[in-house]
């Protein structure tokens, strides 16, 4: 009973608590809990996108062979790296000044950016002058002439063309060209918080070498984010069109037998037994009558029966159908 505290006793404890003379323990927090903002714009981004990779080395390859041909000189097209990150870290390492050219993906939502590097553009336009490419620029507090700008947007436009064409097998696209700029402070397609996909290249003229970047929110790639994430879906369509091509050529030299059925007849077991030398049997087809061809046993042409050039043979003369087929 001496362990019971009185009333009294109960009092002090609780004014001793209330005035802080009297220390409590705290309560720990739970370990490997923390707070989750259902405002925040975090997106979880699972693993890589083998058949975005895959789109990327076609685009590397088809815009390498468009840009040689444009400027007659050797350029090698890279597809360095594909990272996920916010669009303010993508914005902030873009350089001023730059070609930021902005796009639409239909039938997908959002805008996409294409940015080209100042020695890139300036390398170009002296290529497509018919320049050597050695000359230095110094790009910073420069904009680009009219001129520029056209040549600009006709490569612009050709790295659209090849990309559609890389896309074609994960998912049919139209870019559509919207406006380009030269200031990344001057461009916004998404908050700065959401999330890009960001597709660095590397291109190398004439040993130099220069950057272009791909930005692609998320948030427009998401409806279509299973076939991304899918290697196979990637390159189906290409390797059935190959498959089946390599099936027709193969189809194509397979041997196949042609039997011509001059005619039947009916004998009975008597006369079976005593056919001889020199008997003849009368056929139910006449000699201009027509008969059946048919390939590997399946009745496939109408003919006649004839000779050509000392060999018997037969012409065809219609591809039956399939009345004459049931009639045979």
């Amino acid at each position: 009973m001496d362990d019971i505290l009185s009333q009294e006793e109960v009092d002090a404890l609780l004014r001793g608590i209330s005035d802080g003379e009297i220390e409590t323990e705290k309560i720990e927090e739970v370990s490997g809990v923390k707070l989750y903002d259902f405002t925040g714009q975090e997106k979880i981004v699972r693993g890589r996108m083998p058949s975005l990779d895959i789109a990327n080395e076609r685009l590397a390859r088809n815009f390498r062979l468009s840009l040689s041909a444009a400027i007659r000189r050797m350029v090698d097209v890279t597809n360095v790296t594909v990272n996920i990150t916010k669009f303010y870290d993508f914005m902030r390492g873009v350089p001023f000044p730059s070609s930021i050219n902005i796009f639409r993906m239909e039938p997908l939502r959002g805008f996409g950016l294409l940015v080209f590097d100042a020695p890139l553009i300036f390398s170009l336009i002296e290529f497509f002058f018919g320049g050597t490419g050695k000359s230095y620029y110094k790009p910073e507090g420069r904009e680009f002439t009219p001129i520029e700008q056209k040549l600009i947007h006709k490569v612009v436009l050709m790295f659209f063309n090849d990309m559609q064409e890389a896309w074609k097998p994960i998912h049919p696209i139209n870019l559509t060209y919207v406006r380009s700029e030269m200031n990344p402070q001057f461009v916004t397609i998404v908050t700065p918080v959401d999330v890009v996909i960001k597709v660095e290249f590397t291109l190398e003229i004439e040993g130099k070498q220069c950057k272009a970047h791909l930005c692609i929110p998320y948030g427009t790639v998401e409806p279509i984010k299973e076939k991304l994430y899918s290697a196979f879906s990637a390159d189906r369509d290409e390797m059935d069109v190959k498959w089946l091509e390599r099936l027709k050529e193969r189809l194509h030299s397979l041997p196949v037998d042609v039997v011509v059925k001059l005619g039947k007849a009916k004998i009975d077991v008597d006369r079976l037994l005593s056919l001889d030398k020199s008997d003849v049997i009368v056929l139910d087809k006449g000699v201009d009558d027509y008969l059946g061809v048919y390939i590997a046993g399946v009745p496939k042409f109408g003919g006649k029966y004839g000779v050509y050039k000392g060999s018997y043979a037969v012409k065809i003369l219609h591809e039956m159908t399939s009345y004459e087929t049931e009639k045979l």
